[in-house]
Protein backbone atom coordinates (compact mmCIF):
# COMPACT_ATOMS: atom_id res chain seq x y z
CA UNK A 1 0.00 0.00 0.00
CA UNK A 2 1.12 3.92 -0.74
CA UNK A 3 -0.02 6.65 1.27
CA UNK A 4 0.74 9.77 -1.01
CA UNK A 5 -1.01 12.76 -2.51
CA UNK A 6 1.57 12.87 -4.99
CA UNK A 7 -0.42 11.59 -8.25
CA UNK A 8 2.88 11.35 -10.44
CA UNK A 9 4.49 9.87 -7.33
CA UNK A 10 1.63 6.96 -7.31
CA UNK A 11 1.93 6.67 -10.85
CA UNK A 12 5.04 5.77 -10.88
CA UNK A 13 5.16 3.70 -7.89
CA UNK A 14 2.37 1.67 -9.27
CA UNK A 15 4.45 1.13 -13.10
CA UNK A 16 7.15 0.38 -11.02
CA UNK A 17 5.33 -2.52 -9.02
CA UNK A 18 4.11 -3.82 -12.37
CA UNK A 19 7.19 -4.56 -13.84
CA UNK A 20 7.85 -6.37 -10.35
CA UNK A 21 8.35 -10.11 -10.59
CA UNK A 22 6.62 -11.24 -7.68
CA UNK A 23 2.55 -10.69 -7.97
CA UNK A 24 1.54 -7.55 -6.16
CA UNK A 25 -2.03 -5.98 -5.17
CA UNK A 26 -1.43 -2.52 -5.41
CA UNK A 27 -4.15 0.01 -2.93
CA UNK A 28 -3.51 3.79 -2.71
CA UNK A 29 -4.88 6.47 -0.64
CA UNK A 30 -3.95 10.59 -0.63
CA UNK A 31 -4.07 11.33 2.43
CA UNK A 32 -3.67 10.49 6.23
CA UNK A 33 -7.27 10.49 6.77
CA UNK A 34 -8.08 7.95 4.00
CA UNK A 35 -5.06 6.01 5.40
CA UNK A 36 -6.40 5.47 8.93
CA UNK A 37 -9.71 4.51 8.00
CA UNK A 38 -8.46 2.19 5.24
CA UNK A 39 -6.59 0.65 8.07
CA UNK A 40 -9.69 0.73 10.29
CA UNK A 41 -11.65 -1.18 7.75
CA UNK A 42 -9.75 -3.70 5.81
CA UNK A 43 -7.16 -6.37 6.41
CA UNK A 44 -3.70 -4.95 6.78
CA UNK A 45 -1.53 -4.66 3.66
CA UNK A 46 1.87 -6.64 4.06
CA UNK A 47 3.57 -3.79 3.35
CA UNK A 48 2.77 0.71 3.93
CA UNK A 49 4.93 2.78 2.42
CA UNK A 50 4.44 6.64 3.91
CA UNK A 51 4.50 9.78 2.76
CA UNK A 52 5.61 12.44 5.38
CA UNK A 53 4.10 15.77 3.81
CA UNK A 54 0.55 14.66 3.25
CA UNK A 55 -2.77 16.63 3.86
CA UNK A 56 -5.50 16.46 6.82
CA UNK A 57 -3.12 14.14 8.39
CA UNK A 58 0.89 13.96 7.88
CA UNK A 59 2.72 10.48 8.11
CA UNK A 60 4.14 10.84 11.91
CA UNK A 61 1.04 11.22 12.99
CA UNK A 62 -0.18 8.14 11.10
CA UNK A 63 3.16 6.41 12.00
CA UNK A 64 2.13 6.91 15.80
CA UNK A 65 -1.23 5.89 15.22
CA UNK A 66 -0.45 2.70 13.50
CA UNK A 67 2.31 1.95 16.45
CA UNK A 68 -0.06 2.18 18.89
CA UNK A 69 -3.26 0.60 17.48
CA UNK A 70 -2.45 -3.44 18.81
CA UNK A 71 -4.46 -4.87 15.79
CA UNK A 72 -1.64 -3.13 13.23
CA UNK A 73 1.24 -2.29 15.30
CA UNK A 74 3.42 -4.77 13.22
CA UNK A 75 2.59 -3.44 10.12
CA UNK A 76 5.85 -2.85 8.20
CA UNK A 77 6.08 1.11 7.89
CA UNK A 78 8.53 2.60 5.27
CA UNK A 79 8.67 6.79 5.22
CA UNK A 80 8.92 7.24 1.07
CA UNK A 81 9.66 11.13 1.23
CA UNK A 82 11.12 13.62 -1.01
CA UNK A 83 12.82 15.01 2.12
CA UNK A 84 16.03 13.85 3.69
CA UNK A 85 15.10 16.75 7.21
CA UNK A 86 17.02 15.22 9.46
CA UNK A 87 14.05 15.92 12.36
CA UNK A 88 11.83 14.24 10.46
CA UNK A 89 13.88 11.24 9.96
CA UNK A 90 14.48 11.56 13.42
CA UNK A 91 11.04 11.48 14.32
CA UNK A 92 9.85 8.63 12.53
CA UNK A 93 12.93 6.64 13.86
CA UNK A 94 11.77 7.47 16.85
CA UNK A 95 7.63 6.96 16.40
CA UNK A 96 8.91 3.09 15.47
CA UNK A 97 9.02 3.40 11.25
CA UNK A 98 10.87 0.33 9.93
CA UNK A 99 12.80 2.28 7.33
CA UNK A 100 12.76 5.66 5.69
CA UNK A 101 13.63 5.98 1.84
CA UNK A 102 14.21 9.40 0.25
CA UNK A 103 12.16 8.91 -3.16
CA UNK A 104 14.32 7.87 -5.85
CA UNK A 105 15.04 10.58 -8.70
CA UNK A 106 14.96 8.23 -12.05
CA UNK A 107 12.40 5.52 -12.70
CA UNK A 108 15.04 2.97 -12.93
CA UNK A 109 15.89 3.86 -8.57
CA UNK A 110 12.28 3.39 -8.51
CA UNK A 111 12.00 -0.13 -9.83
CA UNK A 112 14.84 -1.32 -8.19
CA UNK A 113 13.61 0.18 -4.65
CA UNK A 114 10.23 -1.82 -4.98
CA UNK A 115 11.88 -4.99 -6.40
CA UNK A 116 14.28 -4.68 -2.91
CA UNK A 117 10.99 -4.42 -0.73
CA UNK A 118 9.22 -7.03 -2.69
CA UNK A 119 12.17 -9.58 -1.63
CA UNK A 120 10.43 -11.14 1.01
CA UNK A 121 14.25 -11.97 2.51
CA UNK A 122 14.79 -8.32 2.60
CA UNK A 123 11.46 -7.51 3.63
CA UNK A 124 12.12 -9.93 6.82
CA UNK A 125 14.88 -8.21 7.88
CA UNK A 126 13.15 -4.84 8.48
CA UNK A 127 12.54 -4.89 11.96
CA UNK A 128 16.14 -5.03 12.53
CA UNK A 129 17.47 -2.19 10.81
CA UNK A 130 19.60 -0.16 13.46
CA UNK A 131 19.47 3.64 13.23
CA UNK A 132 22.78 3.76 11.23
CA UNK A 133 21.16 1.46 7.97
CA UNK A 134 17.48 2.94 9.03
CA UNK A 135 17.83 5.30 6.05
CA UNK A 136 17.96 3.30 2.63
CA UNK A 137 20.40 5.02 0.09
CA UNK A 138 21.19 2.26 -2.48
CA UNK A 139 18.67 -0.07 -3.69
CA UNK A 140 20.88 -2.62 -5.66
Amino acid sequence: MLADDDPDDCFLFNEALELCPTPVRFSKVEDGNQLIKYLEGNPAPDILFLDVNMPYKNGIECLMEIRANQSIKELPVIIYSTTNYKGNIDACFAAGASCYVVKPNTFDDIIKMVRKFCNKDFTAQLDLLSADKFILQSFE
